[in-house]
């Protein structure tokens, strides 16, 4: 609690801090950890190897596609924006550990909001954020004193008791255990980035080698263990077999250049068991070694999570998909051959967020909202303001009851 108490000691500070000089430290730092021959990233890449189990093709291309869309006036662009944190205090961010360079996306925000953070790393991946923020405050030391990370075992309550109820805000990354311990600690506000995953979609239209191509890619990038990884296929039953088969020799071109990387016994036996399913169904799929993909087509409409080692699930599909116990759980949709607009509206309720290009999914900017949520916003958000508003409108329900219901009701 005394390093989040100093973060936030920090607020007056970053709140006047010129924007140009703030930019300048960002796109510096961030472009020296994008180049693989600078000392700062030479130094990162062998701990963000083991931690991360992505081949170093895998790693360059992965923080590629996360970093290069927040540089120079993308970054300019969100520093620009009008929000910013007021009053003190510090928010907290609990980072998952894949992909690598996602607290970018978090980062950034807070620096647009001139909010102070601490970050909680996974014990799995502790390298990337310290990495970071130490490199900021060495060019610009306020943002030494206004942002940290550090690592501890998730659900210690004589830790987080304290961190979680004192912090303005708390987003939260990871899988619904994590997510669930983030809630039973009870922090006052807190934004929920669950687990999700992302679907690809091909039209009648669509180049079917293109979109092969371009698809191959969307799988492949961070090993599937992103939330804009492609882990299923939604193609025109018209093409889905030659979809299939371009989509498996893509893969298998593709490895070499992006060669996949480490693999656990639990990844290897989910693939091992989705060829033995498809083999009894008598479903037609493709595929060599475990880890350079499995293409399976599969007559079952009904989406289920990929094993991982870039498995993918062909669906024939025809008009609007059945989506409902998929509401709130899907993030992108990479699109090949068009997508006609009903369909594109009944992802955007089932919760997607990006629509992009096959090929281009991961590859995100400064401008993308993830789950549509704009973090900057919610960093500057006044949360001693709503609390007390809060309370006055419950003294006045008190007091007056129904004909307070029936107001707020017209």
């Amino acid at each position: 609690m005394t390093l989040a108490l100093s973060l936030a000691a920090a607020a007056p500070a970053l709140r006047v801090i010129a924007e140009e000089n703030l930019l300048a430290a960002w796109n510096d730092t961030l472009a020296s950890f994008l180049d693989v021959a600078s000392p700062e990233r030479r130094e990162l890449d062998p701990y963000l190897l083991q931690s991360t189990g992505l081949s170093p093709a895998g790693l360059e291309r992965g923080l590629q596609a996360i970093g290069t869309g927040m540089l120079g006036k993308a970054a300019a662009a969100e520093l620009r924006r009008p929000h910013r944190q007021q009053e003190d205090g510090f928010g907290l961010v609990v980072l998952p550990a894949n992909p690598p360079g996602l607290m970018l996306q978090c980062l950034l925000p807070a620096l647009a909001a001139r909010a102070p953070v601490l970050f909680k790393s996974s014990r799995a991946e502790p390298n990337f954020a310290p990495a970071i923020l130490a490199a900021l405050g060495r060019r610009l030391p306020v943002l030494g004193e206004a942002y940290a990370a550090a690592t501890w075992t998730g659900g210690d309550a004589s830790i987080e008791g304290r961190l979680y109820s004192g912090a303005r805000l708390v987003a939260a990354y990871g899988n619904e255990s994590t997510i669930a311990s983030v809630r039973a600690a009870g922090p006052h506000r807190l934004i929920a980035f669950g687990p999700k995953l992302s679907l690809g979609w091909v039209g009648a239209h669509a180049d079917v080698e293109e979109a092969a191509h371009g698809m191959a890619l969307d799988i492949a990038i961070f090993d599937q263990r992103g939330c804009l990884s492609v882990e299923a296929v939604l193609v025109e039953p018209a093409i889905a077999p030659n979809f299939a088969a371009a989509l498996a020799e893509a893969l298998a071109e593709l490895a070499p250049d992006l060669p996949p990387g480490r693999s656990d016994t639990a990844e290897r036996a989910g693939v091992r068991l989705a060829r033995e399913d498809a083999d009894l169904r008598g479903l037609p799929w493709y595929g060599d070694a475990l880890d350079a993909g499995t293409v399976i087509i599969d007559s079952d409409p009904r989406i289920r999570p990929s094993p991982g080692l870039r498995t993918v699930r062909i669906h024939p599909a025809e008009g609007v998909p059945t989506l409902d116990e998929w509401n709130g759980r899907l993030q992108g949709i990479a699109i090949a051959g068009g997508m006609p607009a009903m369909i594109r509206s009944t992802f955007k309720q089932a919760g997607v967020s990006r629509f992009a290009p096959a090929g281009e999914l991961q590859v995100t900017d400064a401008a993308w909202r993830n789950g549509g949520i704009d973090l900057a916003a919610e960093f500057a958000r006044n949360a001693d303001r709503e609390s007390k508003l809060k309370r006055s409108l419950d003294r006045v329900r008190d007091r007056y009851g129904d004909a307070f219901q029936r107001l707020a009701d017209d």
